[in-house]
């Protein structure tokens, strides 16, 4: 789940990507780059969060600042780049996944195994208040992804037997 920016700078926001997965209604943040990035550097590393987690499927790049761009210049390179046109206002999409931190549905790394962790903690505690909320933007953009889509896998059990219609003798 990515979350562009614009461009570089000590005062503008960040770029951020974000890797999850899913087992069951459970909803693990897995690895997370951040920074303020120009237009090159986003690609870089986009295509390296790309090629570290290639069982990654879907890839979600907000469809605002600099997204399009990278949406553009990524599309023939990088399969399953999915543009996402985010409905309502920031807050209410924070809300809208607040009941699956709530719930304890949602796992982050130790932060001792992920020194980025503090920064995400933070910025999601204090969101709305805090000065930066694009690891919220691209948090609430895979959680309410996962959340309202079903599960990629399907038990065997719910796959019809060949030459059998489901559901007659």
């Amino acid at each position: 789940s990515w979350d562009m920016t614009f461009k570089d700078g000590d005062d503008n926001d960040f770029v951020v990507g974000q890797v999850w997965g899913r087992a069951g209604g459970r909803f693990f943040l897995l690895d997370q780059v951040r920074g303020r990035l120009d237009f090159v550097a986003p690609v870089q590393a986009f295509l390296a969060l790309a090629d570290k987690w290639p069982r990654a499927l879907a890839k979600l790049v907000e469809d605002k600042a600099n997204g399009p761009a990278v949406i553009s210049s990524l599309k023939s390179r990088v399969s399953g780049i999915i543009p996402i046109n985010p409905d309502g206002s920031k807050t209410a999409r924070a809300h809208a996944v607040t009941p699956l931190f709530e719930a304890g549905n949602v796992f982050i790394p130790h932060p001792q195994a992920c020194a980025w962790v503090a920064d995400y903690t933070a910025e999601l505690l204090q969101f709305p208040a805090s000065a930066h909320d694009d690891q919220v933007d691209a948090t609430t953009q895979a959680l309410r992804r996962f959340a309202g889509s079903p599960s990629l896998y399907i038990h065997p059990s719910n796959i019809p037997s060949r030459g059998r219609r489901r559901g007659t003798a």
